[in-house]
C-alpha cells in the first residue's frame, strides 16, 4: 500500500501519466532499411531527429514504436541538397533543417554528406554469416564508427550474450544509437578518444573512406587515411586471436603505396575479403563506390615475411588490383 503525505499528493499520483516503458536494444528486421529517395530519407531524419528531442526533454528511454522512428534515420550521405540555400526544391527543408538543429549539430550534419553513408542489412547479415562460421560465439563486439547501430540491430540470435560497445563522432547520429541500444555501452566522440588494448574478441562495421587523416598521438607517425587508421587502431584494440571485420574502401587493398598493408599484415592475418559491386550501397546510401569487405585475425606475434597480399598484380585485362583479387577472382562479385 502506497502511503501519501496529503490528499493533493495522492490524487496527483492517481492522474499522472504513465511513463512509458522504454525498449531494449533494437532489432532491424527491414530488410529494405534505409531505402528510398532523397526527400523520403530527408522526412525520415527529421522525424527522428524530433523523436530523440522530445525523449532527450522528457528524460527517458525509448519505446519499441520510438525506435521503430529513430531506426530510420540515415544520416545525411548523399542528402548535400537539403543544405544548399540555392536549391529552390529544397528551400522548405532548408529552413527546416536550420531551425531544427543548433550550430554545431549543423554544421556536423553538414560536413557528414560525404562520408555517413549506411550499411545494408544483406551486408551486415552476410559479414555476421562468416564470422560465425570462424566459430565465433559471443564476446566483447566493437563497432567503431557505429551510425545509429545497424551492425548492432542485426546482431544474430547466436549471439546474443556479446557486450556492445560503440564509437560514433557525430553527435546526433550517436544519440539516436544510444536510444536504439540502451544496453550497449555507446561514446559519442571520436574513435581517437577511446583506447581498451587487446579487449575486444570483434570488430565490425563501415568504416569511413577518404584522403584526409584522423589526429591520434599514437598513430599520427604512419600517416594513413581514415580507413587505415581504422584497421590499424583497431587491431591494436582486439585481443589475439580476435576478428577484426570491416567494410572499406577498395584503396585499403589496391592503393600504389603498400605501407598500410605492411602494417596491417605484421599485426593480423588476411582470412579473405570480398570486393562487392559499385552498386551495394546505392539503394541505402545513394554512393557507388567500389568497396570491400576485409577479415583478419590478430597474430600473437608479428609476422616475419611479407604475404603477398601486400602486393598489386595485374588481371588478364591489365587492370592493376590487389594480387588476393588476381588470385582469387571468384571473390570479387560483379564484373
Amino acid at each position: 500500500v502506497q502511503t501519501f503525505p496529503d490528499a493533493a499528493a495522492a490524487d496527483e499520483a492517481l492522474n499522472a501519466e504513465p511513463v512509458p516503458e522504454a525498449a531494449g536494444n533494437f532489432h532491424i528486421t527491414d530488410e529494405h532499411l534505409g531505402e528510398g529517395g532523397a526527400k523520403q530519407k530527408y522526412a525520415r531524419n527529421i522525424a527522428a531527429i524530433r523523436t530523440l528531442f522530445q525523449l532527450e526533454q522528457e528524460h527517458r528511454g525509448a519505446t519499441v514504436e520510438e525506435q521503430e522512428v529513430l531506426s530510420q534515420y540515415v544520416g545525411w550521405g548523399g542528402l548535400a541538397d537539403a543544405f544548399d540555400p540555392s536549391k529552390d526544391s529544397w528551400a522548405k527543408e532548408y529552413a527546416e533543417l536550420k531551425g531544427l538543429l543548433s550550430e554545431d549539430e549543423y554544421a556536423a550534419a553538414r560536413s557528414s554528406t560525404l562520408n555517413a553513408h549506411y550499411t545494408s542489412p544483406v551486408v551486415i547479415r552476410s559479414i555476421y554469416d562468416a564470422v560465425e562460421k570462424m566459430g565465433f560465439k559471443s564476446g566483447n563486439i566493437l563497432e567503431p564508427s557505429m551510425g545509429v547501430g545497424n551492425f548492432f540491430g542485426m546482431l544474430p540470435e547466436s549471439m546474443a550474450d556479446s557486450r556492445l560497445y560503440g564509437v560514433e563522432l557525430d553527435s546526433i547520429t550517436g544519440r539516436i544509437a544510444q536510444k536504439l541500444y540502451p544496453e550497449a555501452s555507446i561514446k559519442v566522440a571520436g574513435f581517437e578518444t577511446t583506447d581498451r588494448r587487446d579487449f575486444y574478441d570483434l570488430a565490425v562495421g563501415n568504416v569511413p573512406f577518404g584522403q584526409y587523416r584522423v589526429n591520434d598521438k599514437a598513430y599520427n607517425k604512419f600517416g594513413f587515411s581514415i580507413h587505415n587508421y581504422f584497421f590499424a587502431k583497431a587491431i591494436d584494440q582486439v585481443r589475439p586471436g580476435g576478428i577484426v571485420a570491416f567494410v572499406t574502401s577498395r584503396y585499403t587493398l589496391d592503393s600504389k603505396d603498400s605501407s598500410a598493408r605492411k602494417h596491417i599484415a605484421e599485426r593480423a592475418d588476411l582470412l579473405g575479403a570480398i570486393r562487392l559491386p559499385n552498386t551495394a550501397f546505392k539503394a541505402n546510401a545513394g554512393t557507388e563506390v567500389v568497396s570491400d569487405i576485409i577479415f583478419l585475425q590478430k597474430r600473437d606475434r608479428p609476422i616475419d615475411h611479407e604475404p603477398d597480399w601486400i602486393q598489386l598484380g595485374k588481371t588478364e585485362d591489365g587492370l592493376t588490383i590487389n594480387s588476393y583479387f588476381v588470385d582469387h577472382p571468384e571473390m570479387v562479385l560483379g564484373e
